[in-house]
């Protein structure tokens, strides 16, 4: 450990060495390159205990996610938000910033009432919008509280959709550069999921009326058997 932080160190005078000419050799530095000078300054000058740090030079945008879980504390990349309806399970909000305004940029309603987990915990809560979360504290009476277990127990079916987002529709990795590329994926994600949902409901009204076209159309045809 003690050559590694010292081949670490060794590594970050002669990076921040090069840099330093670098800057002294383009001075003043062309403004199509300031943007990839700031991003390496910020690499080279960053503490472990500051805040928005750079963890990857090509994409700065890139945040450390704290998971919780003792099988996986961090996670690199972005957040995304979804929202679905409790019935249908279609997806009716989805962006890469969290927050609840895009359901209704996206629907052109305004909801009354939110499913959340502890991760959307706003002090003071949203005006107009009844937030239900686990373990309330306020007091509230029995049949209340058997009802918000309910609907947090409906909440958690959203853990099966983020898998599914995840493995069948390529969200699991983003191929796309950028900020603008997080959002992209993230819409063509639920989207896509939509669309299947949609092609699955399709088919199985396709189905219901050739069974149904077969049995009305069914000759029998009496056999005599002999024995």
């Amino acid at each position: 450990m003690r050559k590694h932080i010292k081949a670490q160190k060794k590594l970050h005078r002669i990076a921040f060495k090069i840099y330093q000419d670098v800057v002294k050799q383009l001075n003043p530095i062309p403004k199509r390159y300031m943007e990839e000078f700031d991003v390496l300054y910020r690499v080279l000058t960053q503490q472990r205990d500051d805040t928005h740090k750079v963890y990857s030079i090509h994409e700065p945008e890139v945040l450390c996610i704290s998971k919780g879980k003792e099988h996986k504390q961090y996670e690199f990349g972005n957040k995304s938000s979804f929202a679905y309806t409790r019935g249908s399970g279609i997806i009716v909000g989805a962006m890469a910033i969290d927050g609840n305004a895009q359901v209704k940029e996206l629907t052109g309603g305004k909801i009354k009432k939110a499913i959340v987990d502890k991760g959307y915990k706003v002090k003071g809560g949203i005006l107009g919008v009844d937030i239900v979360m686990p373990k309330m504290l306020k007091r509230e009476s029995y049949y209340l509280k058997k009802k918000r277990e309910e609907r947090c127990r409906s909440r958690a079916g959203i853990e099966g959709l983020i898998s599914h987002l995840k493995h069948d529709h390529r969200m699991i990795r983003n191929y796309l550069s950028g900020t603008a590329g997080d959002k992209t994926n993230t819409l063509l994600a639920a989207a896509a999921y939509n669309m299947k949902k949609w092609m699955r409901l399709k088919r199985q009204e396709i189905l219901n009326l050739i069974f149904r076209w077969f049995y009305q159309t069914l000759i029998l045809v009496p056999v005599n058997i002999q024995r």
